[in-house]
């Protein structure tokens, strides 16, 4: 059975490149393999690329030039998977993506029918919805509320809070606090705080740098965010 791990959030700049960088660091030493659907940039494909080789990076366009979603091109991809021998894929939808693939589910193939026929391939899905703060929030709340309709019970699907867009201890608590409040079942990652060894970790992702490159204060902050990732992955 393919494991096929979805990074969705109709809003763009929330953390789901930042999330699929630790799960690279993560799978590294396994056979994983990534994609990466983001239009507007290839980012996410050069950054997992230096980690994990780019061999096991792959990038394509679902959209046609109206920026809608292609059903052949998705379902195809699908099928593809699972004739492939790789047993474990992440696939990075950007913003323009996910809620075309919102849209499909929604109107076209109704999640419970898009499970079956998957199954009946190979394939199981899972899927990962990224909720940020400050701005970003009611539109992240607005999407993975709509997603949760539709999805229901018929494919696994989970919220993670980054934490990094909350702002300080205070706020991050607070947004932890609504989300639970909400009824929304999550788990966080992004957990590298305001101190300098926090912006020593995000420049080592800017720049392609491996952790061991860290000071002592920046590896302590890694490990810490990886442990997060990890715990989601299990």
């Amino acid at each position: 059975m393919k494991k096929v791990n979805l990074i969705l959030q109709s809003k763009g700049g929330v953390g789901k490149s930042l999330f699929l960088w630790f799960v690279a660091q993560i799978e590294k030493e396994n056979k994983t393999a990534f994609i990466d659907l983001d239009e507007s940039t290839e980012t996410s494909a050069t950054r997992l690329g230096t980690i994990v080789g780019e061999n096991r990076v792959r990038h394509f366009k679902i959209l046609n030039e109206n920026k809608k979603l292609e059903r052949e091109k998705i379902l195809n991809l699908f099928e593809t998977l699972a004739e492939t021998k790789t047993e474990n894929w992440f696939i990075d939808f950007g913003a323009s993506e996910s809620e075309e693939f919102r849209r499909l589910l929604e109107f076209d193939i109704p999640a419970q029918n898009l499970s079956e026929e998957l199954l009946g391939m190979g394939v199981e899905l899972r899927i990962f919805i990224i909720i940020a703060g400050r701005d970003a929030l009611i539109s992240c709340l607005r999407y993975y509320n709509a997603m949760k309709t539709i999805l229901t019970d018929a494919i696994p699907f989970v919220a993670l809070m980054n934490e990094g867009t909350f702002g300080g201890l205070e706020s991050i608590e607070q947004g932890a606090t609504g989300l639970t409040n909400a009824g929304i079942e999550f788990k966080k990652f992004g957990g590298l705080g305001e101190s300098e060894s926090a912006k020593d970790v995000i420049r080592l992702i800017t720049e392609h740098r491996e952790p061991s490159s860290l000071n002592f204060a920046g590896r302590l902050t890694y490990k810490k965010a990886l442990e997060q990732v990890k715990q989601i992955l299990e």
